[in-house]
């Protein structure tokens, strides 16, 4: 008996040491970041005509890639576009910045991150394209741990922040009628459905962007990113602004 409950106790540390490591996954926190905003959204939609889209993969015509977002919330102020971030640790980065710093274990770690809300910018460019310049169109990156003391950023939220700010939004003047909060919806959900793309295939999408701005492609519309001069200093601008406002940082 002492031998089978030794056994069983060493199994028990085994599959709790696999479910630790499969819970703790960077692709499992996300998935668990994403349903607890979802839930969010549908809490704040205040009538059948609210909608909200989760995890939808859209294709760019223009430069032939596609993107991932998060949530799409659609009511009577707008469309949100909503990008959401399960980091851990202490985030820095503003609207300027192309990349961000994540500072893990006390400082010893730090890491750079790709601007959450430059990313939700081409998802906005994205979406406007698809919908049309009449349908008001605005984003959000909401960051589930609330870990956003040192981020200077209008776009960014906590949890409750974005609630709070849908919430307003939702009650204010209405800007879509209940209509045209349906055909929105329909209008995104057929474009999906009719330019299907795969995970494996955005995921090549992704490196095919990577590989487009390194080499001076613009990977919202396809123009040519050309040097220019700012207030900040030297960057590579759209060549089709301002219709197209993507940037890219000089190195």
């Amino acid at each position: 008996m002492i031998v089978v409950a030794i056994v069983f106790g060493v199994l028990l540390l085994f599959l709790g040491a696999i479910l630790r490591y499969y819970f703790n996954r960077p692709e499992a926190r996300g998935r668990r970041g994403e349903n607890y905003i979802s839930g969010i959204l549908h809490r704040c939609c205040r009538s059948e005509h609210d909608h909200v889209i989760d995890n939808i993969i859209l294709f760019n015509q223009k430069n032939q890639s596609s993107s991932q977002i998060d949530h799409i919330f659609i009511c009577q102020h707008g469309v949100c576009v909503i990008e959401t971030k399960n980091y851990s640790g202490t985030i820095y980065g503003n609207d300027e910045q192309h990349e961000w710093t994540q500072v893990l274990a006390g400082g010893r770690v730090k890491n750079q991150l790709h601007s959450p809300v430059k990313q939700n910018a081409t998802h906005i460019y994205l979406v406007k394209s698809i919908l049309g310049k009449n349908v008001p169109v605005f984003g959000f990156v909401v960051f589930v741990q609330g870990n956003i003391e040192n981020v200077y950023s209008r776009y960014v939220c906590s949890p409750s922040e974005l609630q709070h700010r849908l919430l307003t939004l939702n009650q204010g003047n209405a800007l879509l009628s209940a209509t045209q909060q349906d055909e929105v919806y329909n209008t995104l959900c057929n474009y999906r459905d009719r330019y299907s793309v795969s995970e494996e295939e955005h995921l090549q999408d992704i490196y095919k962007m990577q590989s487009d701005i390194a080499a001076n492609i613009c990977p919202r519309c396809g123009g040519k990113l050309i040097l220019r001069n700012g207030k900040y200093g030297q960057f590579y601008g759209c060549s089709n602004y301002p219709k197209c406002k993507f940037t890219k940082q000089l190195k």
